[in-house]
């Protein structure tokens, strides 16, 4: 569970230990290292959350963004013997606790990382805007396990050419911006698949432009991964996002890209604890894609034939294996034999 999911899980304890609770709300107050308080709080009778956060500016409610499932006040918290004001960000009846709690987390792991109290206002500004033009998309806050999947092997891929190009192969990460191919080095492309059922393999391809090398100046090559999945034990796509962050972590401005990267995708990192399944990688396969190749391309489509999806055997693609070498030769723009 997150810092925040456990305090509110806390309160939750202490409540119903409490058959007759002195007040409508039950609270608990986390005074951050740089100045700035938190104060998480649930409704002892309808079990909304609550959380309270100080600003040293003057603030009005009107400056905060917000969505449906949460309203928003500026508050004071005389009990706690002060007459500062506080953001007080509000769950509504009828929205999920879970989402809620996650936007909370990640208001705190925020505000954690400020280097003063001063800069709480522009902070929670931001992370609330971020959030509701998030919500205002109506994506899923949790990721679908095929996304999820999907995700951690374009990551599998980035970790192999960050060892090749060091941190600037986060800049040829396009999988993120829905762009045609996964990843792309001036004239080449790579796009990333994978499946978690056994073999035979397949790889799902999602549109007739994916595996059409026409447009690719270079040359286009298929990494293919299939993945035995785990609830148990593995590597889960907190861990590999923790172990990318690390190798970058000496470029700050390339690893905020990455974070921005990873959330355009569909990944917060206060929804980590969601992500439980785990990888085992049972085998790993390059392709080049070229003529003879087992595809579609744009020119085989008939007129009038829109949103084309098909599936294609990994097995029959192997007359196009290459080695990795040889790829990556080619992705840095040396001389090599892969045709």
């Amino acid at each position: 569970m997150s810092f925040t999911a456990d305090i509110y899980k806390e309160i939750c304890t202490d409540i119903a230990k409490n058959s007759r609770p002195n007040s409508v709300y039950a609270m608990r107050m986390l005074k951050l290292s740089n100045g700035i308080n938190i104060a998480f709080s649930i409704n002892t009778l309808t079990y909304m959350r609550g959380a309270f956060f100080s600003v040293d500016a003057k603030a009005t409610a009107n400056q905060f963004p917000r969505w449906k499932g949460v309203d928003i006040v500026i508050a004071k918290l005389p009990a706690y013997g002060t007459d500062q004001e506080y953001v007080n960000v509000m769950q509504l009846p009828g929205s999920a606790t879970d989402i809620f709690e996650i936007v909370i987390e990640n208001l705190r792991s925020e505000l954690e990382k400020c280097s003063v109290a001063e800069d709480s206002f522009a902070v929670i500004a931001a992370v609330l805007t971020k959030w509701r033009e998030f919500f205002k998309t109506d994506k899923d806050l949790i990721m679908s396990e095929e996304r999820q999947q999907g995700l951690y092997g374009e990551l599998l891929f980035l970790e192999e050419c960050l060892e090749v190009f060091g941190p600037m192969a986060v800049s040829q990460w396009a999988g993120s911006n829905d762009e045609t191919h996964d990843f792309y080095f001036s004239s080449n492309a790579v796009e990333v698949k994978t499946t978690s059922s056994q073999a035979p393999y397949y790889a799902h391809i999602s549109s007739e432009y994916q595996l059409d090398n026409n447009d690719i100046p270079g040359k286009l090559f298929l990494r293919f991964y299939a993945f035995r999945k785990s609830q148990s034990a593995g590597d889960k796509l907190p861990d590999i996002i923790e172990r990318i962050r690390r190798a970058i972590s000496h470029i700050p401005q390339t690893a905020q890209t990455f974070t921005e990267k990873i959330q355009k995708y569909g990944y917060y990192d206060a929804a980590a604890d969601y992500y439980g399944a785990g990888y085992f990688v049972r085998d790993q396969y390059y392709f080049t894609v070229k003529d003879g190749f087992a595809r579609i391309t744009k020119a085989a489509v008939p007129t009038g034939v829109t949103d084309l999806t098909y599936t294609i055997s990994v097995a029959q693609c192997m007359p196009f294996a290459v080695n990795k070498n040889s790829v990556f030769a080619k992705l840095k723009g040396g001389v090599n034999n892969v045709e």
